[in-house]
């Protein structure tokens, strides 16, 4: 009899430890898929809508009707006004290709409704036409808070519940750009002289909201 109950103890011993082997296994495989997991999933995207704003009376658009001749690097501003538009003129050959523009401006009046730009400070070239048109503008300032970077192209503006616009397409036409970590990205975009109040951005499923001032 006694015989019997020790087999039935060593038996008894031995499942557990059997069973205690098991347990270890699975949860040592249990902690490897979720490190696994863990390991392939993206993180989130995160980022903040610093400031949405208006600015009526810009310069949204320009048309050079003629280049002129005999150009040096210079900039521009609008003729017979104190507004703060500004930009760089594009020389090639002495003739005028075109603006990088620093400031668009703000409060320029519709009346007359068409200006025309102005050398700033000496310049021997001759000839120059340029013709602005005056607008509205909203500006956004973007800032990705997360750890991967954010496409423009996948990332979209809503104004005032209006159709998509993609932040690759602002007020310089079609520049597809990405937003680094910790970078903020600005947006300019020509609203058709209408003044906006609120708008939202969607990046990657995520989506935020402003109020525009």
């Amino acid at each position: 009899m006694g015989s019997v109950a020790v087999g039935a103890m060593v038996v008894g011993t031995s499942l557990l430890v059997v069973f205690a082997l098991a347990m270890a296994t699975l949860e040592a495989q249990v902690e490897d898929s979720i490190a696994q997991i863990e390991a392939t999933a993206e993180p989130i995207t995160q980022f903040t809508i610093e400031n949405a704003n208006n600015v009526d009376g810009a310069v949204v658009s320009f048309t050079i009707n003629n280049g002129g001749s005999g150009y040096s690097a210079g900039q521009v501003e609008v003729n017979g006004s104190t507004g703060s538009f500004l930009a760089n003129l594009q020389i090639s050959s002495g003739i005028v290709t075109g603006l990088d523009v620093l400031n668009y401006g703000a409060s320029y009046l519709y009346t007359p409704s068409l200006y025309f730009l102005e050398v700033v400070g000496f310049n021997t070239g001759n000839n120059l036409n340029i013709s602005v048109t005056i607008g509205h503008l909203i500006f956004t300032n973007i800032t990705n808070d997360g750890s991967t970077d954010l496409d423009t192209d996948f990332s979209w503006l809503f104004i005032d519940g209006g159709s998509p616009i993609n932040l690759s397409s602002g007020i310089d036409g079609y520049l597809p750009n990405t937003i680094f970590p910790g970078e903020t990205f600005e947006f300019i975009y020509d609203n058709a002289n209408t003044a906006a109040t609120r708008l939202a951005v969607t990046i990657d499923g995520q989506t935020k909201a402003s109020r525009v001032i």
